[in-house]
């Protein structure tokens, strides 16, 4: 009679995914526009775009492998490569991609890996990620500097704060390996809960912060003696954050707009540095008009204009939700069915 009144979570948990891939694919309207538009397309630019943002989440999935491995943790090249776009899948459709990493500790846990070992190698992934990724945004506004000087000036302090907010991550994240911070924290974790009368197993959840933060300080520790891999992270990091903002060079070939590869590649580097940080799924809107503004002078008009927005959305953000909610289906499917074997 118990089992009968179980809430079957995961099941509510496939129908959510599904409603969110029928949200983007059915009602947007936008996204039936980007469809047609496609259609129109070069096939081999498409062909290509697709095969680089694939080879984008291979990568995202074999940093997260090689840092699990240097922590001893031994996880497939499919489990990892799931991982990854999981993560990326759930940081698109929440709001600051607040829910990327924590989605990825429930799927490893699955998967055996304890929870304070996979957020230390996830904090650790994240940090190369950040680290690349400014040092890029950098880099690509000295280059672009003159340009935007002559052309664009309001884009500057734009793209200043995108590399500030950014850089933040690069500074708080080493700080949580530091264990009187760690423990300031889990303190304060602590006597909120204390506070909250209400909850029947304060003590267990106080228990379990402590356990946490006993396991997290040890994987930390262990990071510690190999600090190389921080470094092998960065440099596998620095051609991801390239292959990412080459997309949008291969989406100006599909429209057979021939332009400087490096100078796309600048500008689409410090469009994400300025928009990321907007706390919307997605940074929704916020890519749409940032894209309109550093990119509205290459089109000769606003339909054309429209219509590369949509498909550069496409490739960046709307097939890998696609790709993303299709695979947290069939895994959520999976994953029940080997519950059931072993009950």
């Amino acid at each position: 009679m118990n089992e009968k009144k179980k809430i079957p979570w995961g099941l509510l948990y496939v129908l959510l995914t599904v409603v969110i891939l029928l949200v983007f694919g059915l009602v947007n309207q936008e996204f039936h526009g980007m469809l047609s538009v496609i259609a129109g397309l070069s096939l081999g630019f498409v062909a290509l775009a697709v095969l680089m943002t694939g080879v984008f989440l291979v990568m995202e999935g074999e940093i997260i492998r090689m840092l699990l491995w240097c922590q001893g943790e031994r996880v497939g090249f499919w489990a990892t490569l799931k991982i990854g776009l999981i993560g990326i899948y759930y940081s698109y459709i929440t709001p600051s991609s607040t829910g990327g990493q924590p989605m990825q500790v429930v799927y490893l846990l699955r998967d055996k890996v304890p929870a304070g070992n996979s957020t230390a190698v996830l904090f650790v992934k994240f940090f190369a990620y950040q680290l690349s990724f400014v040092l890029c945004t950098i880099v690509s506004l000295i280059c672009m500097y003159p340009k935007l000087r002559a052309e664009s000036p309001q884009l500057i302090p734009l793209v200043l704060v995108g590399i500030f907010i950014n850089g933040l991550w690069i500074i708080a994240i080493p700080l949580l390996f530091c264990a009187p911070v760690l423990h300031a924290l889990a303190n304060a974790l602590v006597r909120l809960l204390e506070k909250c009368a209400f909850l029947k197993k304060r003590a267990r959840y106080i228990e379990k912060v402590r356990g946490f933060e006993a396991d997290f300080a040890s994987y930390t520790e262990k990071f510690k003696s190999k600090k190389r891999f921080y470094l092998y992270a960065v440099l596998l990091s620095i051609p991801q954050v390239i292959l990412q903002m080459s997309v949008l060079y291969v989406v100006f070939r599909a429209f057979s707009y021939e332009l400087p590869y490096l100078e796309l590649l600048c500008m689409q580097t410090m469009l994400q540095a300025s928009v990321c940080f907007v706390p919307l799924p997605g940074a929704s809107g916020a890519q749409e008009f940032g894209f309109s503004m550093f990119f509205g002078p290459y089109f000769p008009s606003g339909d054309v204009l429209y219509t590369a927005v949509l498909v550069w959305r496409f490739f960046t953000y709307y097939i890998v939700v696609i790709a993303g909610a299709l695979v947290v289906v069939i895994d959520q499917i999976l994953y029940r069915r080997r519950v059931r074997k072993q009950g």
